[in-house]
């Protein structure tokens, strides 16, 4: 019995370390805390890895001019991202995530026609300073204000619904919208 009890005492002694380690890794500052929701105009959930968000842009000369934007979608990421994530949001009660990054897509729309200005970019998202910068310019997520790279103020940007923005992609695609109507096939 004396061999039993003092592998019990080793293993309570390797437990309260292991302990103590987890203890002092949770209370060390990682860095600055993120922003609090609340006090965005512009939200992006880190931890959504499936998600698009749309950001419609509109410069200030251009405000008078309904048609004349730029529309940013943060795309979904890819299925190894997606998996990658998981062990951010498992981490999040350690450390909180406070930065992303996302593939972009930016249509345009001129009054005339729309386009793709760019296929494949990338965006970061950091909920520390509340920026979401992009290849060509800025979003400060708490004011809403969009500048350019240089930081000078360009004009402001609204987050859409999701059913918008992908709206206005199928439409952008030349899509119809699916259709909700009483003939939907019921699957028994």
């Amino acid at each position: 019995m004396g061999g039993f009890a003092l592998r019990k005492r080793k293993c309570e002694r390797w437990l309260a370390l292991a302990l103590i380690a987890l203890l002092t890794l949770a209370g060390c500052d990682r860095g600055a805390a993120p922003l609090s929701t609340e006090a965005l105009q512009v939200r992006i959930n880190l931890l959504c890895t499936t998600c698009d968000d749309f950001l419609r842009c509109q410069r200030a000369a251009d405000v008078d001019r309904d048609e004349v934007y730029r529309l940013y979608r943060l795309r979904e990421k890819s299925f190894w991202a997606q998996i990658a994530t998981i062990g951010d949001y498992l981490v999040q009660w350690l450390r909180r995530k406070t930065s992303d990054s996302r593939p972009l897509t930016i249509y345009e729309n001129d009054g005339n026609q729309k386009r793709v200005a760019l296929e494949e970019g990338w965006s970061r998202i950091d909920m520390v300073a509340g920026l979401i910068m992009l290849p060509d310019s800025s979003i400060d997520m708490r004011s809403a204000e969009w500048r350019t790279l240089t930081g000078e103020p360009q004009g402001r940007c609204l987050a859409l619904k999701r059913r918008d923005g992908y709206s206005w992609v199928r439409g952008f695609l030349g899509r119809e919208l699916p259709k909700a109507d009483s003939s939907e096939r019921v699957v028994q």
